[in-house]
């Protein structure tokens, strides 16, 4: 028999026997769609969780801090500190950095401690001061609202965070007695978070910094005046609550110094003047990371990734998509199980053919095709189905997961079916067709045709 003889026949059976064909294309429709959905998903959820761990703890950056750990290898025996000049971070080290291989930007940073940030008209905020290069906060992706970080003299670049909150002393030491008076006035309540939430303008005006010193009798020291020339936009990965309590303020290196010595966190004449207390690396691409890292290392210095992040995230995924692809495949197998039931049945329905088709010359490998034949046909009719199946469950995932990451600042993860995914699920569905037509198919060739004509 030609191959199309053999297809027309197998058709002709699946035509003819419409409830088991239909019995058996739920299971492998079914099977084939949960495995389409579960490579889509695993596939989906892998460019979103990486796009969010991106985002959130941006996994291109290293972060560089001194090894103090070092020793100074005089040779002296003593196992005495040393100066930690071998460990520390200088900017000598932060110039060999930017030369390596892979490296975008690099960013020195000397961060103070939390300064009370004065306004003008008295009222003020905590931030963080951070000493830096204020020309490399754009090869990280910060983005001006408005102004920029250079300028004449003392300026200063406040991000989206430190224009909120400022308070007066006086009205919150006021406010607090009412509250502590009456704690449950909704009315005071209001005032303060109206108050905490308030936006100022700080775009050319000029601010202090204050520190008070616990260790020296309370004493409180202002610094000089700083201009701010700069006010960094909003990050489009944070939502408001998250950005507001973000306060930084970003300095030249040459002001954090100064501030050190104005606020007596530092003295001048400090040989650890000259260092820096960490510094930030963006490489060209996340893959580049670990070898950037090893080199960084080299000079002594300690380094940090978020890179355990992504391996901890693709063991949780892996695990997921296993589970979800073993689902279909028990699912599989159950509509295996249905195909095989089904094809003895017809076996037994079809011996007086088989007989014939015996008589008549047709070998064992003939009979055989024509129920391989039909088992794959009726894989690939319930694969195709499964396709179908798949797009339209797909709406309501998508939708479910909506409904369950509406707060997410990236915005809710929606599903794509993969294309590679749909021949895949169609091969399987085919090849779990054949696999369980096999055994009908050889049961059928065995049939005794002369007692089957004896029969008749």
């Amino acid at each position: 028999m030609r191959i199309r003889d053999v297809v027309r026949m197998a058709w002709g059976q699946i035509i003819r026997r419409k409830v088991v064909t239909l019995l058996c294309m739920i299971g492998l429709s079914i099977g084939s769609a949960a495995m389409i959905i579960a490579l889509s998903v695993g596939q989906s959820v892998q460019t979103y969780s990486e796009k969010t761990l991106n985002d959130n703890y941006k996994m291109d950056e290293i972060t560089i801090s001194p090894n103090e750990g070092i020793k100074t290898g005089n040779g002296s025996g003593g196992g005495a500190k040393s100066t930690f000049e071998r460990g520390a971070l200088t900017m000598e080290k932060i110039r060999i950095i930017q030369r390596l291989p892979h490296v975008v930007a690099v960013a020195p940073m000397l961060k103070l401690d939390a300064l009370d940030m004065v306004l003008p008209d008295g009222r003020s905020s905590y931030v963080e001061v951070i000493g830096t290069e204020m020309q490399t906060l754009s090869g990280f992706g910060y983005k001006y609202a408005q102004g920029s970080g250079t300028g004449n003299g003392r300026v200063a670049v406040v991000n989206y965070g430190a224009t909120y909150g400022f308070i007066d002393s006086k009205v919150t030491q006021k406010l607090f007695e009412q509250l502590n008076s009456d704690p449950y006035n909704n009315d005071l309540l209001q005032q303060y978070n109206e108050m905490m939430m308030k936006q100022d303008q700080l775009m050319q005006q000029r601010i202090q910094f204050r520190y008070e010193d616990f260790t020296n009798g309370r004493k409180t020291r202002m610094s000089g005046t700083i201009r701010v020339s700069g006010e960094l936009a909003k990050p489009s990965n944070m939502d408001d609550m998250s950005a507001q309590n973000d306060k930084k303020v970003y300095v030249p290196l040459d002001t954090a110094r100064a501030l050190q010595d104005e606020l007596g966190l530092q003295q001048a004449d400090s040989p650890a003047l000259k260092r820096l207390n960490s510094a930030l690396v963006k490489v060209d691409n996340k893959r580049h990371v670990a070898q950037v890292e090893e080199q960084i290392k080299k000079l002594t210095l300690n380094t940090q990734s978020n890179l355990f992040q992504e391996e901890a995230m693709a063991g949780q995924l892996a695990m997921y998509q296993k589970a979800a692809i073993g689902i279909g495949g028990f699912i599989m197998v159950l509509a295996s199980l249905s195909i095989i039931v089904a094809m003895i049945m017809s076996t037994h329905q079809r011996r007086k053919q088989i007989g014939v088709m015996k008589v008549l010359g047709a070998n064992l490998w003939q009979i055989r095709q024509m129920f391989i034949a039909e088992a794959a046909m009726l894989g690939f009719i319930g694969g195709v189905a499964g396709v179908g199946i798949a797009f339209a469950a797909l709406g309501g995932v998508n939708q479910l997961l909506a409904s369950q990451m509406a707060d997410q600042a990236g915005g809710p993860m929606t599903v794509i079916i993969q294309q590679s995914a749909l021949p895949l699920g169609i091969v399987f569905a085919v090849l779990v067709g054949v696999v369980s037509g096999i055994y009908p198919a050889i049961s059928a060739s065995r049939t005794n045709a002369l007692s089957v004509i004896k029969s008749m």
